[in-house]
């Protein structure tokens, strides 16, 4: 089915890795851990010649000396790599199959994440970030898991543990960066006790940070599954978005300072267009702009999302799993009827004709008003958020 090539894409493109840890109940990541995976690196890396000179300029950066093997680059304080050389850090960008726990490169952010503890499943938190466990260590020290984030686009999953070293500390963290919801990038650093210390006050302002992150829960990810009928369709609760309530909308409610511009709709009603600052909003209403009803709103700002958080830039797989779907297959015209009865709130519609890509979603609220989210796409990736009254 087309649906299944869309909304899989990224799992036949890397065959999915799937770990051990995430049928078990995952143990939090070690200093230890990562220095074993430090001694493989190193023992494989000391069996080749690297691809690059490590005495050249062009091999010296702010993490040390790059020595650059074909699985992995190795930075050092040395020009020189032995089995007894510090390492600053460990960096992977293109090796095939599992690096750790059973990750590598392309694994998807949920089988990562399911590679871990998790201790915040909704990833509750701020836009930015989110803690996803924190647990105490030994000695004073502890463990955690945090993820950065632009909304729902995980940019980077960070695991370490922060350990006492005689009477400092060091953290020693791999960091995930991820693109497109796909691992693009593993790094491993805090390797070099010599290098890598901190003392009490900074040890201590770290865990403050990870601790008052955790109690935030101003922002959270939105529930998306591959099974689509997991999940609900498109209803009135979705109508609030952002700082936005479709229905009660008005103009005088609208952020900041829209330009406004008064038609006549030539059938005795007027129109009352509202250009804001990321958004376009339509009324209905008098001839003096007054007693209006909201037609439509667009959304226009990369920053600002709609309902269930869908955003321009959004690719069609990411929000097609947001709403449920899979109560049919794909007509003969390249349409989908993905739940319900068209034409009968409510319903959802999916059209995969690249010249016309789009998502369309129709509820009814306890008012009797039909509402359609309408999602645009070229090439994949969202271009238009269309709110109207149907």
């Amino acid at each position: 089915m087309m649906k299944r090539i869309l909304c899989l894409l990224a799992a036949l493109a890397i065959g999915f890795v799937f770990s051990a840890a995430a049928e078990e109940a995952a143990e939090p990541v070690t200093a230890a851990e990562l220095g074993a995976l430090l001694d493989h690196v190193l023992a494989e890396a000391l069996t080749a010649a690297p691809l690059n000179d490590p005495a050249e300029e062009s091999a010296q950066d702010e993490d040390g000396t790059c020595f650059w093997y074909e699985n992995a680059r190795i930075y050092a304080d040395s020009t020189e790599l032995t089995a007894d050389t510090p390492v600053n850090a460990l960096v992977f960008e293109s090796l095939e199959g599992p690096i750790f726990r059973g990750t590598g490169m392309d694994t998807r952010v949920e089988d990562l994440l399911a590679a871990y503890p998790q201790d915040n499943y909704d990833l509750s938190g701020t836009r930015e970030e989110a803690v996803l466990y924190l647990r105490e260590g030994a000695e004073g020290g502890f463990l955690y898991g945090r993820i950065l984030r632009d909304g729902q686009r995980i940019t980077a999953v960070e695991y370490g543990e922060v350990q006492p070293v005689w009477d400092q500390f060091r953290c020693v963290a791999v960091t995930y960066s991820m693109q497109n919801g796909l691992v693009n990038s593993i790094r491993v650093e805090g390797l070099n006790i010599a290098r890598d210390l901190m003392d009490a006050a900074s040890m201590q302002e770290m865990y403050d940070e990870l601790i008052s992150l955790a109690d935030k829960k101003d922002y959270s990810a939105v529930k998306s599954s591959l099974i689509g009928e997991a999940l609900t369709p498109f209803d009135e609760n979705d109508l609030v978005f952002d700082a936005f309530s479709y229905t009660a909308l008005q103009p005088d409610t609208l952020p900041g300072s829209p330009e406004t511009e008064l038609l006549d709709n030539e059938d005795g009603t007027w129109l009352l267009r509202c250009d804001g600052d990321g958004y376009e909003a339509v009324f209905l209403c008098d001839a003096n702009g007054e007693n209006a009803t909201i037609l439509s709103f667009s959304i226009l700002d990369e920053e600002m999302e709609g309902p269930r958080r869908v955003r321009i830039g959004d690719q069609f797989n990411e929000d097609f799993n947001r709403f449920r779907n899979g109560e049919n297959e794909m007509a003969e015209d390249m349409t989908e009827l993905l739940y319900g009865t068209e034409g009968t709130a409510p319903y959802g519609i999916a059209s995969y004709d690249p010249s016309e890509m789009n998502l369309r979603y129709v509820t009814e609220t306890a008012d009797g008003l039909q509402v359609e989210l309408l999602l645009k796409y070229e090439y994949n990736i969202l271009t238009e958020i269309i709110i109207h009254t149907v």
